[in-house]
């Protein structure tokens, strides 16, 4: 009897330690809404006598514990700082002003009509913040680029990328389309910097539309010789197309499905935002659909030396659904009834219980119809 107890025993003991490992389940991040804060244009209070408004880049600074935006207004080129006290009601109060000038070896049209977009702060304290690309009124291309600048907002570098990404004013079937360039911009743990434009380079392919998404490109910029940011890797990264949405029959004005800005996860992992804008009857205020996708560069195609898509398959990289802002119109104020025109996303401090979080911005571009919107996401 006993020996077949100790068999029974050791048959099930056998059939236990046959059974699969359990696996650890990969899941994109899981959002929760930890706090909103919105404002109409023109409503908040202007610094040194300069508008509050038309946010695009935003991150956290550690040090001071205050959050730092840049204004894309091109007249006085400028970041903006933010007191924020954390919770369900984001409290934001202006705080201070920072305008960007040149050290002395950096060519001086540098500020000219700049279009800051992506913003990113290095340990140092220091930034680096992402020019758009676009042609001037007076016809001149102002090239899509990286400038890095001291803490008190000194240019003192220009990281230029690769000529494919160039604006040639007479020849628009190349390069980075008007005002459709270095709208992201982030910061990896490994310090590495990543751009992306905001629809295809013109020879790449078509903008994305209600059909198909365009493919863009995330560009990356290292440290190269004498410490000088220059252009690494480049991968593919294809847009969903523009939703359709009732009572909104077409675009705004570059207002097709496309990147608005990013966030690194980690060396090889990213937060994007992909924003359109769509317009309905007349006297409607403007509806800006805002999806976040994780993306993941891994085994994703290098096409750093690739001129021209259009007409390739390149492996592009891995994408994931976060989040679909409509999702969460219920719980939203209703002057988010019809979206915000998210432009930022920046990490920021933990939690209230410990977890990883991020901070969105919109851009109300000073047009009384949109608002200054923040906010705060936690991810589970």
């Amino acid at each position: 009897m006993g020996l077949v107890l100790v068999a029974a025993l050791a048959a099930g003991c056998a059939s236990r330690a046959a059974r699969p490992p359990v696996e650890a389940v990969d899941r994109p991040p899981s959002p929760r809404l930890l706090g909103v804060f919105t404002a109409w244009a023109g409503t908040l209070p202007a610094l040194d006598g300069l508008a509050v408004g038309s946010l695009s880049g935003l991150a956290y600074d550690a040090a001071s514990r205050r959050w730092v935006a840049a204004s894309d207004e091109i007249r006085v080129p400028r970041l903006l700082w933010f007191d924020v006290a954390l919770g369900p009601a984001l409290g934001i109060v202006p705080s201070g002003v920072t305008k960007i000038a040149l050290a002395p070896d950096v060519p001086a049209d540098t500020l000219t009509a700049l279009d800051m977009e992506g913003l990113t702060v290095f340990p140092d304290g220091s930034f680096a913040v992402s020019h758009e690309g676009h042609i001037d009124r007076e016809g001149v291309g102002r090239q899509p680029r990286v400038l890095i600048t001291t803490r008190d907002g000194v240019v003192t570098e220009v990281a230029r990328p690769r000529a494919h990404f160039t604006i040639d004013p007479a020849d628009r079937s190349r390069g980075v389309r008007h005002n459709l360039g270095f709208e992201s911009l982030t910061r990896t743990p490994d310090g590495r910097l990543l751009v992306a434009n905001e629809q295809p380079l013109a020879q790449d392919g078509p903008l994305s539309d209600t059909r198909a998404g365009g493919v863009v490109r995330i560009a990356e910029f290292v440290r190269g010789t004498g410490g000088r940011w220059t252009p690494g890797r480049e991968w593919p990264y294809r847009l969903e197309p523009t939703p359709v949405v009732a009572g909104y029959d077409r675009p705004c004005e570059d207002g097709q499905n496309g990147v608005s800005s990013f966030v690194a996860l980690g060396d090889t992992t990213l937060l994007a935002v992909e924003r359109a804008c769509l317009l309905g009857a007349a006297g409607m205020p403007a509806f800006n659909p805002v999806r976040l996708y994780e993306l993941t560069l891994t085994g994703a195609d290098d096409i750093s030396g690739i001129d021209a898509l259009a007409g390739r398959s390149p492996v592009a990289v891995r994408k994931r659904l976060v989040l679909d802002l409509a999702t969460w119109r219920a719980d939203l104020p209703a002057s988010l009834a019809t979206g915000a025109n998210i432009e930022g996303i920046a990490l920021g401090p933990p939690g209230p219980n410990g977890e990883r979080t991020v901070m969105l911005v919109s851009d109300d571009n000073f047009r009384a119809t949109q608002t200054t919107t923040f906010l705060w996401l936690a991810l589970e």
